[in-house]
């Protein structure tokens, strides 16, 4: 089963994307910040098999996170 990290800080987006993947078979986390992502991502390299991320976050947005996880 696959494994999808959903990055989005507006709730009724983030939880109609974790419905319909997770009627699709997905299993899926949900978290409202890039930093909290990236803790994730970081600390546990082959926890997801994708991230779906947006690009409008408060604090760090879709696009520092996408660079920091390539850099690291």
């Amino acid at each position: 089963m696959s494994r999808i990290l959903v990055v989005e800080d507006e709730a009724h987006l983030a939880e109609g994307l974790r419905f319909n993947l997770e009627a699709e078979g997905y299993q899926v986390r949900v978290v409202e910040t890039g930093e909290a992502a990236l803790d994730l991502l970081l600390r546990q390299r082959d926890a997801f098999d994708v991230v779906v991320l947006d690009v409008m976050l408060p604090g760090k947005d879709g696009f520092e996170v996408i660079s920091e996880l390539r850099s690291a």
